[in-house]
């Protein structure tokens, strides 16, 4: 590739402000830009070259065609007439056939028409010229205004639209010098006023000339833009210009904003200003020379005034686009010249020619500079290319028609004070202060007011202009004028910090969120997160490779622009109280919530797999009969007979002991035996656990060596705290390297189906987002950021160059979502063709590959969590085929993998790789199993895959899965402890008095038992829907107590390994005692993740989750539309609900609590999870708080207070009234109290950081709650 289209480091710039983390980064090709910015400014500008009138007259034009009295005046006002009656057509025209051809058109017959001048003899002729003229100059400004809004932002129009008026101004200002020079030739023939059009026609007709060659139609077809730049031109302009670009011409659209109030509000506005500037411009040297000049003086004074005039206008235009503020630069200048106009009219110019001069400064500063900053400012707030042409030509237009007021009041008969002209020119200038301050002001109350409305706050600029397709109905839409720390600044001051830092992405701007109080009053400041990975990162052995040297997040920086990742896609990441963030649209578009589909009519057929396997005794129990072997993969009653150890689903769970917390007690104090349950009441669940961890110094370090077998009822034994880290230390693996052969193999996959871009573009496949580098970085963001949630793939063993392109294109697509908006658009074009082309590949059969499985899973994955409601859509179709392939494999009864021996080294890489291949095999079936448990539970979709399907051992320790040699394998796999049956484990969660739990389990183990705990309870809950029940209707949920107290086990186990997680690193803080590529960084992810699911699992056992969304607002579920009498069945069942007593609307609203506290009090921990379904369990419990507060029919759990007597209160105080309450009527007489609009508020503005379409639906479902 050649060196100039190598993509360079793109520097990480954060277009919003940073939030109480420091992370809410988009990264953008920063280089790519400014080279683009600059061509414009030197290809597009056009330098003006305007017939200068006034300077003419000084020089006989008046005698050689013999004007007259008012004549001038007259010729003047009968040119402003076709001067702004075309401007709309010529825009119109514009938008039609492009810049390119019009703007070219227009200055070549401008430039014709201006050489005509010169051959007039009459007044009458002069007339008929200038009003030809008038007619294809007319579309000049209004075209060029809207023709740069296709190339600059909103932050740079009124800079630029100033750069384009200051040549005017200037023009007039050194024709005057220019005029002295032509008026010294004598020539019989041609007078001084005729050289002066031949030259000013000339000049104007070879522009026009050029222009045809030289300007593009739009950014994507400028000659002397490349690839690069011409994507960061299309990226820019979505991002702060327009909702879409290259749109066609549609006149409906155009007219659209026509019908708004503020309509006439623009129109008086671009009436009134240009009156001072015609003052200014066309009479400026006749007012100079009633001060008494001759003629070459009148030129010569007249080029001070103007060149300040000039200056005054860049200066007063750049200040107003940096700080993004129209409203008082404007009133500043009308102010600056209508002071000088006050001046001239009060005094005695003759007497007084100082000041009148004075005066004449303060014109030429203030006259020149509305005209660009009022049109830069409507056309900032209209995000829709067609509307913008009809309303700039419209302006534009109704300005010059202005033109002819001057022109009207300029009479000879005024001279030499010309009171009437300055008296009208006042009373415009007054009356447009007056409607431009109350536009500006009315613009940022409506914004305030809409920040109330929703809970947060969003400054104009900070939300993509592509979407507010919608305008001013999107819940995103700020008017861009208020005077705040503007993008750009942001940009810039981010850019410094970086700088200083040593690299992209490396600064970080301290603010006043970075210290906390803690209890004893002192202030602590806390590292942030980025510095903290930073110190973690340098400690870790570096990569084989110079560009993946870095295993932290930041280090896809390294691979160049234009993609590099945020610090998550799919986490609410920072939940700062009391600074709302930005609400960022986030890329995909609104949709349903699940595509509900049914099972597929034989999804359970006969040979989806072979369930005749022994499983340690247990095999009787699934094989009772042929039919069952064959044709019931899904539980049947007497898989339910042996895990629960009992004759019936409904008997009541065996009484024993626990030492839980409040948070983990479900308020079931009749069926939970408890010695002193005050007691456990009185303190919190950190204690209870360090109370815990205190029998680690009593216990034996042998008893953890053997299994445990002991069939007595179990309590809690805390010895095994003590043994070696369960997440042994291993070195980093390198990150796999692409090559350009692995690239290619891609890219040859991707042009059978080009995906389209954000403009809605085939993407070229040269594209900097399919560069080496940008497909590089997506590598590492898979590894680093998927694959550490999700382990799936092994890092070690995988190489990119023998990998099948499909499957890599899947590791692709997924590593993209975590990068930029416009990769991941990428990305999702990239997954809607890659199902077909598996499909049709060679390897794909009904015994399938393990690529096959991997690449399918991916890609339902990303369909399901990565995506859109069409991407959803279909990975639900597919989803049980992918669940047919798993059973058709040995993926679900992979019980043993090899064990290391003592042979030789090849030996033992053989091995090696045969064991982590069947490990993946075994994690495909888990994860699948997981997902589709996730999606049954916290969605209410049918549940595919049944527990009672994994018939293989869990997953083996993390030190055994990352070690990146043979040797290393070998050494931590012979300290594994035995492989544990996942049926067996689970089984003593949900009989804990029949089968002892092992205390051995890995993080991802714990993990995968809470899923078959909740994959048991969706099927329960199955059940009870479909058995009659005639004669024992009371059993109905019995089943919800005993698995509620299986969670509550398993919370105290995984807390535990939490702790003793803790306790070695305090005892070894030198050491990765996490096991993981960041220390203890991705272990806290896990682990909030996890207690995340957990609550939000619990939740379901309580209360009907569609019931919530339902009766919440949501408009779509499940695929189908919601009716208001599903709406209304909703409310009545939650009113039920809530009105019931007993533990279930508590002890939901508790779990929904201490969900809602962990996520506030853990704020850093939360910064690290990357599990996707983190921030629809925050949905969740924010959804049960709502109605368990009043939120249905405006009344809680006991009735409550009416609406307007609940008690107005913030997230953090509601927190903890609610997880506070000590006993079950304390917690049954909050219900109904507060108003828990600030809840909803705070996360609706979490969930808006979320690019997942669900997650989407749900935010805006919480935005009408907090409305």
């Amino acid at each position: 590739m050649a060196a100039t289209d190598t993509v360079k480091k793109e520097e990480a710039i954060s277009a919003e402000p940073a939030m109480k983390s420091g992370e809410s980064s988009i990264y953008i090709d920063r280089d790519a830009e400014r080279s683009y910015v600059r061509k414009v400014d030197f290809f597009v500008l056009p330098l003006l070259c305007l017939s200068n009138l006034a300077n003419a007259k000084t020089d006989g034009l008046d005698e050689d065609i013999h004007l007259v009295g008012n004549d001038y005046s007259l010729m003047v006002l009968l040119f402003y007439i076709p001067f702004g009656l075309c401007d709309l057509p010529w825009n119109l025209l514009l938008k039609r056939y492009s810049g390119r051809y019009v703007l070219s058109f227009m200055t070549v017959v401008w430039g014709i028409l201006a050489l005509c001048q010169c051959a007039v003899k009459n007044f009458g002729g002069m007339i008929a010229v200038r009003m030809i003229l008038g007619v294809f100059e007319a579309g000049f400004f209004a075209g060029a205004t809207f023709y740069m809004t296709l190339f600059y932002t909103r932050g740079e129009m009124g800079f630029r639209l100033a750069i384009m008026q200051s040549f005017a101004v200037l023009a007039s200002a050194f024709s005057g010098l220019i005029s002295f020079g032509v008026f010294q030739i004598h020539d019989p023939a041609v007078q001084g006023w005729q050289w002066l059009f031949i030259i000013e026609g000339s000049m104007t007709f070879l522009m026009g000339i050029i222009s045809f060659f030289w300007l593009p139609g739009n950014p994507r077809t400028a000659w002397f833009l490349s690839e690069r730049e011409r994507a960061a031109a299309t990226a820019r302009l979505l991002r702060d210009t327009s909702a879409e670009v290259d749109t066609k011409l549609d006149l409906k659209v155009a007219f659209e904003t026509w019908k708004d109030w503020k309509f006439p509000i623009w129109c008086i506005i671009t009436f009134t200003y240009p009156v001072a500037y015609a003052t200014a411009m066309n009479f400026f040297p006749l007012i100079v020379e009633r001060l008494g000049f001759s003629t070459v003086k009148t030129n010569l004074w007249t080029v001070a005034p103007n060149l300040v005039g000039a200056v005054v206008l860049l200066c007063v235009a750049k200040s107003s686009d940096h700080f993004r503020e129209r409203t008082f630069h404007i009133v500043f200048s009308l102010v600056i010249s209508l002071v000088g106009m006050v001046i001239l009219a009060t005094i005695d110019v003759l007497s007084h020619k100082g000041v009148a001069y004075f005066a004449c400064f303060l014109m030429a500063a203030g006259s020149y500079i509305p005209s660009c900053l009022v049109h830069a400012w409507h056309n900032n707030n209209n995000m829709h290319e067609n509307s913008r042409a009809a309303n700039t030509g419209f302006f534009v237009g109704l300005g010059n028609l202005a033109g002819i007021l001057s022109a009207a009041t300029f009479r000879t008969q005024y001279a030499p004070k010309y009171i009437p002209t300055l008296v009208a020119t006042c009373c415009c200038n007054g009356v447009c202060i007056v409607v431009v301050i109350a536009l500006g002001l009315w613009m940022r109350r409506e914004n305030r007011r809409r920040d109330r409305q929703q809970g947060r706050r969003v400054r104009p600029g900070e939300v993509d202009t592509r979407q507010l397709a919608e305008g001013e109905s999107s819940p995103d839409w700020r008017y861009l004028d208020s005077l705040s720390d503007p993008p750009d600044r942001h940009l810039m001051r981010h850019a410094k910090r970086d700088e200083e830092a040593g690299g992209p992405g490396q600064g970080v701007l301290e603010t006043r969120k970075r210290t906390r109080r803690a209890g004893d009053g002192s202030i602590i400041t806390r590292p942030p997160k980025r510095q903290s990975r930073a110190r973690a990162s340098h400690s870790l052995p570096p990569s084989s490779s110079a560009s993946s040297s870095s295993i932290s997040v930041t280090s896809a920086q390294d691979y160049g622009a234009p993609v590099s990742p945020p610090t998550s896609a799919s986490d609410p990441s920072s939940m700062t109280l009391d600074e709302p963030d930005p609400l960022l649209a986030p890329m995909m578009p609104s949709g349903p919530f699940e595509p509900y589909v049914e099972p597929i009519p034989g999804q359970f057929d006969a040979a989806d797999g072979s369930w005749n396997l022994g499983l340690d005794g247990m095999g009787d129990f699934f094989s009772l009969d042929t039919a069952t072997d064959f044709n019931m993969p899904f539980a049947a009653t007497h898989n339910y007979n042996w895990l629960f150890d009992v004759a019936s689903l409904d008997d009541a769970f065996p009484p024993f002991d626990l030492p839980l917390g409040p948070d983990m007690v479900t308020f079931a104090e009749d069926a939970l035996p408890v010695e002193d349950p005050k007691s456990f009441l009185d303190r919190d669940g950190s204690s209870v656990l360090l109370q815990a961890a205190s029998f680690v110094e009593r216990s034996d370090p042998l008893v953890f060596s053997a299994p445990i077998l002991d069939p007595q009822p179990d309590t809690i034994n805390l010895d095994w705290m003590d043994a070696p880290s369960l997440l042994q230390t291993t070195p980093q693996p390198h990150l796999p390297i692409l090559t350009e052969d692995s690239r290619q193999g891609v890219l040859n996959l991707i042009a059978q189906a080009p995906p389209l871009a954000i403009d809605g573009q085939p993407t070229p496949l040269d594209s900097p987002l399919l560069s080496l580098p940008s497909l590089q970085s997506y590598s590492d963001l898979f590894f680093t950021r998927f694959n550490t949630t999700y382990p799936l793939l092994h890092q070690p063993t995988f190489n990119p160059s023998s990998t099948t392109p499909v499957l890599l294109a899947a590791i692709l697509s997924m590593g993209a979502t975590y990068s930029s908006r416009e990769a991941h658009q990428l990305a999702v074009g990239i997954h809607d063709s890659l199902r077909n082309q598996l499909f049709c590949h060679a390897d794909f059969s009904p015994q399938p590959d393990l690529w096959v499985l991997q690449a399918m899973l991916l890609i339902d994955c990303f369909g399901k969590m990565r995506a859109g409601p069409k991407q959803r859509e279909r990975a639900q179709l597919f989803h049980c085929v992918l669940i047919k392939l798993i059973r058709r494999s040995d993926c679900c009864a992979i019980r043993h993998t090899p064990n290391p021996t003592t042979t030789t080294d090849t030996d033992i890489d053989t091995l090696w790789r045969t064991a982590m291949h069947d490990e993946q095999k075994k994690r495909v079936a888990l994860h699948c199993f997981m997902w589709d448990t996730q999606h049954a539970v916290l969605f209410s979709q049918s549940l595919c895959m049944s527990a009672f399907e994994i018939r293989s051992a869990l997953p083996c320790s993390q030190g055994t899965w990352e070690a990146c040699t043979a040797s290393d394998w070998a050494h931590h796999a012979s300290m594994d402890p035995p492989p544990r049956m996942f049926l067996s484990v689970l089984k003593g969660y949900i009989t804990p008095s029949a089968l002892a739990r092992p205390r051995d389990l890995n993080t991802l183990a714990r993990i995968v038992i809470l899923h078959g705990l909740m994959s048991v309870s969706a099927d329960l809950k199955r059940r009870d829907q479909t058995t009659l029940r005639a004669e024992t209707p009371e059993r109905v949920g019995a089943w919800t107590r005993r698995m509620g107290r299986s969670y509550d086990l398993w919370k105290v186990d995984f807390d535990a390994d939490c702790l003793a997680m803790k306790l070695n690193f305090g005892q070894h803080p030198g050491e990765d005692v996490a096991g993981t590529r960041r220390g203890g960084g991705v272990f806290t992810g896990l682990k909030m993740a996890a207690c995340a699911l957990y609550r939000a699992a619990w939740l379901a056992l309580q209360v009907e989750i569609l019931d919530l969304q339902v009766a919440a607002g949501a408009g779509r579920i499940l695929g189908r539309t919601v009716t208001e009498g599903d709406r209304e069945r909703s409310r009545r069942g939650l009113k039920k609900w809530l009105l019931g007593g007993g533990e279930g609307a508590l002890g939901a609203a508790r779990q929904a609590a201490k969900l809602l506290e962990e996520a506030v009090l853990s704020l850093h921990d939360w910064e690290q999870t990357d599990a996707f379904h983190f921030p629809w369990c925050l949905y969740l419990a924010t959804l049960t708080c709502w109605a368990f507060h009043g939120g249905v029919g405006g009344e809680g759990q006991g009735g409550g207070e009416r609406p307007g007597e609940r008690v107005t209160t913030d997230l953090a105080s509601l927190i903890v009234a609610m997880t506070t309450c000590g006993s079950l009527g304390d917690m049954a007489a909050l219900g109904g109290k507060y108003d828990t609009r600030g809840l909803v508020r705070t996360m609706a503005q979490q969930l808006a950081t979320v690019r997942w379409a669900v997650v989407h639906d749900a935010m805006k479902v919480l935005v009408n709650l907090g409305n």
